[in-house]
Order: C-alpha cells, then sequence, then structure tokens
C-alpha cells in the first residue's frame, strides 16, 4: 500500500462556467450539471444547451475513465464512461495517470476517511465546498493497479446491485401509494 496525494496520481481541472458560453446559434451539448451526479456512482439527468464550441477547452470534455467530483457537500463522485460531454462549474475533473483504477479511485473518493479530510479542509465554511486545492492535497491510500481494478469491479457490481434494489423499493413505494389512491377514489 502506498500513500499518495491525489495530485501526485491525476491532473485535476474544474468544468465550465457554461453561462458565459451560451449561445442561441451554437452548438446543443449534453452539459453534466450539479445534480447529473448522484450518489452511489449515478450520472444521468444532463442540461441540454446550446454553446459556442469554438470557446470550449479540450479539457471541458469528459473522456472516458475521468473521475468527476462535486465541489460542494456531499461530494458526490461518478466516473465516467461516455466522452464529449460538458462538465459544468464547481465539478473537479480528475485525470488520472495510466497507473491507477479509475473506477478505484472513484469509490475511494466516495469513503468517509476522504469526506473527513474534506470536512476538516474547509471546515470554516458555513456550507461545506471544497476548493481545487484542497482537492489535489486529498490523501489516498492505494494498493498495486492490478488490486485496485479487482476492488473497481466488485465495487461497481455492488452499487450495480445497490441501484437494483432501490428500483424495486421505489416500485413498491409507487404501488402502495397508488393502492391507496385508489381507495381514496372510491369515496
Amino acid at each position: 500500500m502506498n500513500k499518495v496525494k491525489l495530485n501526485d496520481i491525476a491532473e485535476i481541472q474544474t468544468g465550465l462556467s457554461y453561462r458565459r458560453y451560451l449561445d442561441e446559434n451554437g452548438r446543443e451539448f449534453n452539459v453534466i450539471v450539479q445534480r447529473s451526479i448522484q450518489k452511489d456512482g449515478i450520472l444521468k439527468d444532463f442540461e441540454k444547451i446550446r454553446l459556442n464550441p469554438e470557446s470550449i477547452k479540450p479539457h471541458h470534455f469528459t473522456e472516458p475513465g475521468d473521475v468527476l467530483m462535486k465541489m460542494p457537500y456531499p461530494y458526490d463522485v461518478v466516473c465516467v464512461s461516455q466522452p464529449g460531454l460538458v462538465v459544468s462549474d464547481r465539478i473537479a475533473i480528475i485525470r488520472l495517470n495510466h497507473h491507477h483504477d479509475p473506477s478505484f479511485i472513484a469509490h475511494l473518493l466516495t469513503n468517509a476517511h476522504i469526506k473527513k479530510q474534506l470536512y476538516e479542509l474547509s471546515s470554516t465554511e458555513r456550507i461545506s465546498h471544497a476548493s481545487l486545492r484542497q482537492i489535489k492535497e486529498l490523501q489516498l491510500v492505494l494498493p498495486d493497479l492490478e488490486t485496485q481494478k479487482k476492488y473497481g469491479e466488485l465495487l461497481d457490481t455492488i452499487n450495480e446491485k445497490l441501484y437494483a434494489d432501490q428500483k424495486v423499493v421505489d416500485y413498491d413505494r409507487d404501488l402502495k401509494e397508488g393502492i391507496l389512491n385508489r381507495l381514496w377514489g372510491e369515496f
């Protein structure tokens, strides 16, 4: 196991303040906004926005393997597989070097030890918000690459199960509500 700073294993930048680049005549892009990054590594619910493509820097477009982290609390994290999405502001874009598994690092960044570090670094603010500097300074404990890959796959499988289980719970809640609403309709 090696202890490293996140900045030593990745290039870390922030997303685009897209409001500056709005253009009715521009190209339509899927933009990752705060609500797009959800708990347990879920990425969905993009904004469709017309932007001037010449103004967007290449690092603002996602590449497979990018790890995205919300900078405001609760610091949700996701590993991206889809290229070409635009990353908006208040999201850290973490591009790992080739000696680290993006899926594992994404899971690791959701760990309580990381959240504690972020809390301690940003505890002077009313609403916790991590700066890019603070994210770069995060201390990680990493196994070798093969072990990272194994853990990454295992944790991805667990997340998929959690997501499937949550869909069943949501369906059951909706069914219960539907039955009760139907009973009210009969009176």
